[in-house]
Order: C-alpha cells, then sequence, then structure tokens
C-alpha cells in the first residue's frame, strides 16, 4: 500500500511536528477554522450524541475534542506526530477530556486493523497527505460504523496552483512530505461503493467537507 509508510509518512510527522504548539496557540484564539466548522455542523445533523469518534491525523486534538463536549462519548485520536500528541494529551486534560480521549502515535493505514471500530471516523486535511487515497480511505472505512466525515481540496485550478507551489517549497527545505490532490468525485464513487451515502457537503475556496453515512442493509 503506497503512500501510507515509509518516506512519507516519516516526512508528514516530521513537517508537522513544527507547528504544534502554533496550532494550539490558533484553536485557544480563535476557535475552529471555516472548514471544520461545516465538518461539526455536518455530523450534527448526521447524528453525533453518544457515538464513538476515531480522528485520523488528529493533529493537537482539538476538532474531536470540540465534538466531545457536543455530544460525542469518547474519541480516538492517530498522529504520526508524536509532538502533536503531546499538545493533545495537554488540550484534552485542561478541557476535563484525559478519561474521554485516547491518542496512538505511528502509521494509521498499517495500525488500522488493532484499532476498534468507531461510530464516526474524521479526516480533517488528511486526504491531501497521502499520495494512496485509496488505500487510506479503505482503511478508514474498515473502521467506521455509522458515518465518515473528510475534508479535503477541491480540484481546480487554485488548489493545483497551490499544491505546485507547495511541493517546491517543501523540496527547497528538503523534506519528504508532498501534498496531494485527490479527485474528489472518485473519492466519491469510493464512498459510494463501499455502503455510503454522502448527506451534507459544504465548501470554501479551497476546501471541500463532505460527511458520508453507511447506508443501513434492509
Amino acid at each position: 500500500m503506497t503512500g501510507c509508510c515509509g518516506d512519507t509518512s516519516c516526512g508528514i510527522g516530521r513537517c508537522f511536528s513544527h507547528f504544534s504548539r502554533r496550532y494550539v496557540r490558533r484553536y485557544e484564539r480563535r476557535g475552529l477554522e471555516a472548514t471544520q466548522k461545516q465538518l461539526v455542523a455536518g455530523l450534527l445533523a448526521a447524528g453525533l450524541d453518544g457515538r464513538t469518534l476515531l480522528e485520523v491525523g488528529c493533529g493537537v486534538g482539538y476538532l474531536h475534542q470540540y465534538l466531545l463536549l457536543r455530544g460525542a462519548a469518547t474519541a480516538v485520536g492517530v498522529d504520526l506526530s508524536e509532538a502533536m500528541l503531546s499538545e493533545a494529551r495537554g488540550l484534552a486534560g485542561r478541557q476535563g477530556l484525559a478519561g474521554r480521549t485516547r491518542y496512538v502515535g505511528g502509521d494509521f493505514c498499517l495500525m488500522a486493523p488493532d484499532l476498534a471500530v468507531a461510530d464516526i471516523t474524521v479526516l480533517d486535511k488528511v486526504i491531501c497527505c497521502y499520495p494512496d487515497a485509496a488505500g487510506l480511505l479503505a482503511a478508514t472505512i474498515g473502521r467506521t460504523r455509522e458515518s465518515c466525515a473528510l475534508t479535503l481540496p477541491r480540484r481546480h485550478i487554485v488548489s493545483r496552483v497551490a499544491s505546485r507551489l507547495g511541493a517546491g517549497l517543501f523540496r527547497i527545505v528538503r523534506s519528504t512530505y508532498r501534498p496531494y490532490i485527490h479527485d474528489p468525485a472518485l473519492i466519491d464513487q469510493w464512498m459510494r461503493e463501499a455502503g455510503f451515502e454522502r448527506v451534507f457537503t459544504n465548501h470554501t475556496l479551497f476546501w471541500l467537507t463532505c460527511v458520508y453515512r453507511r447506508v443501513a442493509v434492509s
């Protein structure tokens, strides 16, 4: 499964570790980003109360912690960066959520079979970090009981130019991390083929937010 291990994972972990404390400070000053507010609205509409959460690429944890404060039961956060997870544990403690959160470091694609299935899985700006979107989604779907929330780049000229510029910058600083613009239509197709229907969609200029719900089998 390319893109879910090796140099890609190492590059992602090293890249985002440098910004861990900055992410916490930004959240404490400004709250959720616009796309994350969209994601929360979609999950509230799809059903959040009492659900268990699994956030892939959870970063410093504030998104799933925000959902816990609004009705979700427990959350597991997975991230490649130990610096991010350290900040997530600290933030959970300050919000009284230490007993309802668990954090696991490592490559989700490799660890997925050993993780418990969650009612809701969340990938907020994570698909764009992996070359193998199909592998990442397959691993996520295998851990999803009910709903899956995704935020990914829209595929148009602005996002493509930004992605190329970003890739060039990371080459200059000798990072193995690269951003990717995957086709949202193809991702939607994969989700539907896996038995999900899209129940919420919103977007900003750059980002697309979708919430999928598993179709009940009659």
